[in-house]
């Protein structure tokens, strides 16, 4: 079984009591699963099933280590791998983190659990009397992981630079950094300083990561793409580790060609799904990637500012290539007859990453030329569109960055 794996928010903790209710004779309380939710001390992911939290894991890194501090899964649908792909979740977050190993503490007497731990290859290591308020002992259990030397070190390097997270990212694609400066910059930092070497030039491509001065965004000035050597774990390398340390909703953005012929130079179109022609798929959190992957409520965040601010938004399929040579004529009737609405080299291989890891994603092409067969593209072309693109969206992108900010607290 392969669950839709979500970093949990306040509207699943209904969701969440329910199980813990019917899971523990002493169940967290209320208050206790939402400041673990709230709290960036600690991640809780839900596992979900047609919708439905069907499970929940709450880990805390506890230096060296991670610390598994609850976990349940819904007694109706247990023995279905729900508690084992949530554990190993927990576990990929850790070891990307720099975690050594992993420990728990769980009740002598539950033997289920204790047969989950023990098959997932935790090592019993002592036995804690009266652990448990209604008297019970606990039973200690710790397992060795071996920590991700790469993520962890910029995972550092981050931290050393600032100590606050945003709680929302956007990508800005191909000559779309003008948009970070509707924020202004409390701190920039380059590719090379996090990622301790030199990254092959794009135009329009800054190659940094800048903090708004308001806390609540960070912009990643540009992106590693596939038709440079790249592969998916490498393009989506940086967004994995800053949402690993905080940035749970995302908003990646992409200069694109329009298919569809009734798309002109700076319309947007935000991403009901895509196709992904390049065939570059990062390695996903827990089996495989969800089938939606952009979220609901960020695409009604988008319609929401779109409409406050007067804009016509519309709702598309993106086509992803490699690159980097622009599209043949065969290619370009091959997508228009499949009702394709935008097509560019970017933005799946972060999309897939950052959703199967839990996180809300959105995604939005800017068009900046027509991909029709007749035309000649040149990325000189897409750059010097930008002036027409900000003029007609940069109200309503930066409107549905904020609007992204108050969903992440519902």
């Amino acid at each position: 079984m392969y669950p839709e794996i979500r970093i949990a928010s306040i509207v699943d903790v209904p969701g969440i009591m329910d199980i813990e209710n019917r899971s523990f004779p002493c169940p967290w309380d209320k208050e206790t699963i939402t400041a673990c939710i709230e709290s960036p001390s600690f991640r809780t992911w839900t596992s979900r099933l047609n919708g439905r939290v069907t499970g929940y894991i709450t880990a805390q890194l506890d230096a060296p280590g991670l610390h598994i501090v609850n976990l349940a899964a819904d007694e109706n649908k247990r023995r279905q791998g729900l508690a084992s792909c949530l554990l190993r979740t927990a576990e990929s977050w850790g070891q990307r983190l720099g975690a050594a190993f992993s420990f728990l503490e769980v009740r002598e007497s539950s033997l289920p659990a204790l047969t989950l731990y023990t098959k997932s290859n935790y090592t019993r290591t002592q036995l804690i009397e009266k652990y448990y308020p209604d008297g019970e002992n606990g039973v200690a259990f710790r397992k060795t992981i071996h920590p991700d030397r790469v993520t962890s070190v910029i995972a550092e390097r981050i931290f050393s630079r600032s100590a606050m997270i945003p709680p929302v990212g956007v990508i800005l694609g191909s000559g779309l950094s003008w948009l970070a400066q509707e924020f202004g910059s409390e701190l920039e930092i380059s590719y090379e300083e996090l990622l301790g070497e030199s990254s092959p030039e794009v135009p329009g491509h800054p190659g940094k990561i800048s903090f708004s001065s308001c806390g609540r965004f960070v912009f990643m000035l540009g992106r590693r793409h596939h038709y440079q050597g790249y592969t998916g774990d490498e393009i989506s390398l940086l967004p994995g580790v800053l949402g690993d340390i905080g940035v749970t909703a995302w908003i990646l953005t992409s200069s694109s060609g329009a298919v569809d012929t009734e798309l002109r130079p700076g319309d947007a179109v935000l991403f009901r799904d895509h196709v992904n022609f390049a065939g570059c798929v990062p390695k996903p959190a827990c089996g495989r990637v969800r089938r939606s992957v952009y979220s609901d409520r960020l695409r009604q965040a988008a319609q929401k500012a779109a409409l406050r601010t007067g804009t016509e938004l519309r709702e598309g399929i993106f086509a992803c290539v490699s690159g980097p040579a622009y599209e043949t004529t065969a290619e370009i009737k091959f997508l228009k007859k499949n009702c394709f609405s935008t097509v560019s080299m970017s933005t799946v291989p972060e999309a897939l990453l950052l959703s199967a890891r839990g996180f809300d994603v959105a995604a939005v092409s800017l068009v900046t030329n027509a991909a029709s067969p007749e035309a000649v593209v040149t990325h000189e072309e897409v750059l010097s569109s930008q002036g027409k693109v900000r003029k007609m969206q940069e109200a309503f992108l930066a409107s549905f960055i904020r609007e992204a900010a108050s969903v992440e607290l519902q």
